[in-house]
């Protein structure tokens, strides 16, 4: 950041970006009059950074979690690239995908938030970032491509790298080796390669997201080590200047605050133990988030957030019961554990793996940085394995427990296919938060049990047999599988004319790539196959590979394969209308193959839709050879889903599917490859489809039943027309259009025109339930799944999740089913949703506080040590969040009281008023102006 740049006041960034996405002719409005909005602090936010950095080369922003601090800090950067085009800024964020989450939003900010293309920040030719983004996750790759560049870029450049590359880089060799000394030195080496590639001024700007991270300067782990030697000492750092991202400066300590700046200045004793609200007047700036409502009302946090303790207890559960009273005679007649080692009761009050506990876990404690504080056994861990083992030989199903019941009756509502009952789908999102790792199996495990539960019930409604039947719990008793739904169908009536006369295609191409994207899975499958959904997996054609036999087909995956392939007339179902909106289709094609004529029915409404939308040559992943294929006409016109959804979705809703058809029709069709996808392997629009198929099918006329394909259709799509208000298919449908736009933009990398790539990321997500933990892969497709209205719709997290991932577009209810070990976490766990633009702010411009809320929900043991752990906590929690909101806090007292308060008194419940004062707010003198990069080198 140059030292020639004056002052900055919010109108001039203003001049320079817009903080209301698209509308660049929004302006900061410095009235005293002004109502404040998060648009205006965040102008704000940009300039009085600006100046700590032009003043201190070195500032701390510490905004509430979801006031935007990413936008933020690439305003910053954006005015040193439009003064500095060359300037190299670094960004180190937790892990790779918050690394990708910057990515993505550096790209959404200076599109539709950078005003105008300089071809310094946004190209001229296409708005797109101009500084090349360079991202590597781990730190040797960052200094080897910084070494190695055989020419500097003209224009400025960010690089993006991970925090937790600092705690990497030390090797597998000798045990006895000093660990801290080897990353020291090989921090040291990379830092000098940097230097090497940059100049001796290092990197113009540092941005850290996080910063938190690095409060423990005087700790003994590799990172402190390593982040010493790759930051340098203040007087000779890797950046110029640093900004520095955190909600929660004041994590732990109150020395927090201090021990994260003296990486970057200059701190002796005295000012290491200065107190914490002078250094953050100097360095800091920190505001509390505000969320517009309707009219001109804004509430801040206090005003919507709802705490609940939620008392779980034995009741009606003598097995559960007996099964702990067991559990506490082994403990102390065969471990010898007495009441003085209480932290062993972790293990039952946290819970328990009823399946797979004699399987090593293979997470690590130190899989992600900061996160082994999540435990993965505790001393009795063996014990209650042994237990569950001999429970579930004896009563089939796992051992009931309190809490875990409480809680997955709370996620997995029985009104599902409720019709006109059922709850918005956002009422299905669940983000549950543990501290035990197993518990996240468990958890996954129980609340997809659940759902089978009424899964099965509508599929068996639908053959006619209800719940009682002994063929209902026969199949129960069978656990859902292939073999038990198999010999439902076979003794149910079936009308096997679809299958049959259209099975002839069993090699269609599109249908096998399909089945090859769905046995994908956020995980490994053979490690988590018994977490799954059973029911989901009755839909899938499932290939094991390796030379193994396939599975056998199912009614159910013979059914959704024929709204898969393209030589089936019922995939037209899943199809968008031919304009986007009502329109059908009059033709489809006939082709030779094998000597035979052969019918294809979606290839043609697809080259239609091309053509007829100016959208060019079909893709590679949906080309097709058909050999001789012709144009026939159908016998009547074919309409799809889109027209049966379309006259009931509302005014705004169809304005926009108006606007896609005639403006953006690449929207259009990237819209229905998300919602297509969706529907079939990522919802229970699915299960729904079918029930009414099976329905239809079961009471069609006797004489009709080997009528050709294209009557059954028609059939069918009248069925389904009847059928259509208040379906699940009409409420995902309308979600998904609400959202569609937000999550491209906001949560994943899909463009407009990203339809000729599609969606098969959702393939993999056919689990109501799934979790996030240290050893999970791909965590990119569970964010996009929780934050669309498809699954999953309870997401189990360890602390992996607390921090930095966006999950609030669909969300307002958080269960801390695991305590948080400190305030400063548990704000961290409830900022996931509590964010801008997420579900909360949507509702809260619909209605006011006293019909919206952010449900925090804290289940507990009743009578337990699990009920003074959760009383504790709630209860010194409330004395220190005043503090730790103005960075002030001391240290946490994690103590457990055995006497047990009035604790449920200090649960957050919504106040009506609250006034704004912002502990460190941004404050200015008059507009005094900047002077620009050409002006000061003429």
């Amino acid at each position: 950041m140059p030292d020639y740049v004056k002052t900055m006041h919010p109108k001039d960034v203003s001049d320079l970006i817009t903080f209301v996405a698209k509308d660049m002719d929004w302006a900061y409005d410095a009235s005293l009059n002004a109502r404040p909005t998060m648009a205006g602090l965040q102008a704000e936010g940009v300039a009085y950074l600006w100046n700590l950095l032009t003043e201190h080369r070195l500032a701390l922003l510490a905004d509430e979690v979801g006031m935007g601090k990413t936008f933020q800090a690439l305003g910053v950067a954006s005015l040193l690239w439009r003064d500095k085009p060359d300037a190299k800024i670094l960004i180190m964020a937790p892990n790779q995908v918050i690394c990708q989450h910057w990515a993505r939003e550096f790209e959404t900010f200076t599109k539709e938030h950078y005003k105008k293309a300089d071809d310094c920040v946004k190209k001229l030719s296409d708005d797109l970032p101009k500084p090349l983004v360079a991202q590597h996750y781990r730190l040797r790759s960052l200094a080897e491509a910084i070494e190695g560049r055989a020419e500097r870029p003209r224009h400025g450049q960010l690089y993006i790298t991970t925090i937790h590359s600092l705690s990497g880089l030390t090797s597998n060799g000798d045990p006895k080796a000093d660990k801290r000394y080897e990353a020291r030195r090989e921090a040291e080496a990379i830092r000098k390669k940097i230097l090497n590639g940059l100049g001796e001024e290092g990197f113009d700007l540092v941005i850290i997201d996080e910063a938190h991270y690095f409060r423990n300067k005087n700790g003994s782990s590799q990172r402190v080590a390593a982040a010493k030697a790759f930051f340098g000492t203040p007087e000779d750092s890797i950046g110029q200047r640093t900004l520095l991202l955190t909600a929660t400066p004041s994590h732990t300590h109150l020395e927090d605050v201090s021990n994260i700046l003296s990486y970057f200045i200059p701190m002796d004793e005295k000012e290491l133990a200065a107190p914490v609200d002078g250094l953050m007047i100097k360095y800091g700036l920190r505001r509390f988030r505000i969320l517009a409502g309707s009219g001109d009302q804004i509430y801040t946090k206090h005003q919507y957030r709802s705490e609940f303790a939620i008392s779980c207890e034995f009741g009606d559960l003598p097995n559960a019961e007996m099964f702990f009273a067991l559990y506490q005679r082994r403990l102390v007649h065969e471990l010898n554990i007495r009441n003085e080692k209480r932290k062993v009761l972790y293990g039952y009050l946290e819970g328990f793996e009823s399946l797979g506990s004699n399987k090593k876990n293979s997470e690590s404690d130190h899989a992600e940085d900061e996160h082994s504080k999540d435990f993965n056994s505790a001393l009795d861990t063996a014990l209650l394995g042994e237990m569950s083992d001999k429970y579930r030989e004896l009563f089939i199903s796992a051992p009931e427990h309190p809490k875990y019941g409480k809680v997955v009756s709370e996620c997995a509502s029985e009104v599902l296919f409720g019709g006109a009952n059922r709850a918005p789908l956002h009422e299905d999102k669940h983000l549950v938060f543990v501290r035990r790792i197993p518990s996240v199996h468990e958890l996954t495990k129980r609340v997809n049990e659940q759902y089978d539960e009424i899964f099965a019930k509508e599929i068996c409604a639908a053959w006619k047999i209800k719940p009682g039947d002994p063929k209902f719990d026969d199949w129960r008793k069978q656990e859902w599988s292939r073999e038990g739904f198999d010999a439902i169908a076979r003794d149910a009536f079936r009308g096997n004319a679809v299958e049959n006369e259209e099975d002839s295609e069993k090699n269609d191409d599109d249908a096998e790539a399909a089945d090859a994207a769905e046995n994908g899975d956020p995980e490994n499958v053979e490690k988590s196959s018994y977490l799954r959904s059973r029911i989901a997996d009755l839909f899938k054609t499932i290939n094991p590979g390796n030379g193994a036999e396939p599975i056998p087909a199912t009614d159910c995956s013979r059914f959704s394969l024929n709204l898969r392939k393209s030589t089936s007339i019922h995939a037209m179902f899943m199809e968008p209308s031919s304009d986007y909106l009502i329109g059908a289709y009059e033709q489809h094609y006939e082709f030779k193959q094998g000597g035979k004529s052969r019918l294809d029915y979606t290839k043609l409404a697809h080259d239609q839709r091309m053509s007829g939308h100016g959208l060019g040559q079909e893709s590679e992943r949906l080309s097709h050879t058909l050999t001789d294929k012709i144009a026939k006409k159908y016998t009547k016109p074919i309409q799809t889903m889109w027209a049966l959804v379309f006259p009931h979705l509302s005014s705004d809703e169809k304005m926009k599917l108006r606007r896609w058809s005639k403006e953006s029709p690449e929207i259009a069709e990237n819209f229905a490859d998300y919602v297509k996808t969706g529907f079939l392997f990522a919802s229970p629009v699915i299960i729904e489809l079918y029930c009414w198929h099976t329905i239809y099918e079961r009471n069609m006329d006797r004489t009709k039943r080997n009528t050709k394909a294209e009557s059954r259709y028609h059939g069918f799509y009248a069925f389904a027309k009847k059928n259509i208000a208040g379906s699940l298919l009409l409420r995902y449908f309308a979600a998904a259009l609400a959202s569609f736009e937000q999550l491209c933009g906001k949560i994943i990398d899909h463009k407009a025109d990203d339809y000729k790539t599609g969606w098969s990321m959702l393939r993999s997500l056919s689990n109501p339930a799934w979790y996030a933990s240290g050893a999970s892969s791909n965590r990119q497709r569970l964010i996009l799944g929780f934050n669309s209205p498809f699954y999953p719709n309870t997401l189990v997290a360890t602390s992996v999740f607390q921090e930095g991932v966006n999950l609030h577009l669909q969300c307002r209810k958080v269960h801390h089913y695991g305590i948080a070990w400190t305030p400063g976490d548990n704000e961290q766990r409830v900022g996931r949703v509590d964010r801008l633009f997420g579900k909360v702010n949507e509702l809260l411009k619909i209605d006011d506080p006293g019909s919206v809320s952010l449900d925090i929900n804290y289940p507990y043991l009743a009578g337990s040590f699990d009920e003074d752990q959760v009383g504790s906590f709630i209860e010194r929690k409330f004395g220190v969040e005043e503090k730790m909101d103005r960075c002030v806090q001391g240290s946490f007292d994690k103590g457990i009281g055995m006497t047990r308060s009035d604790w449920r008194s200090f649960l957050r419940k919504p106040q009506q008023s609250v006034e704004l004062d912002d502990p460190y707010p941004a404050h200015f003198s008059e507009r005094v102006g900047i002077a620009s990069y050409q002006d000061t080198t003429k």
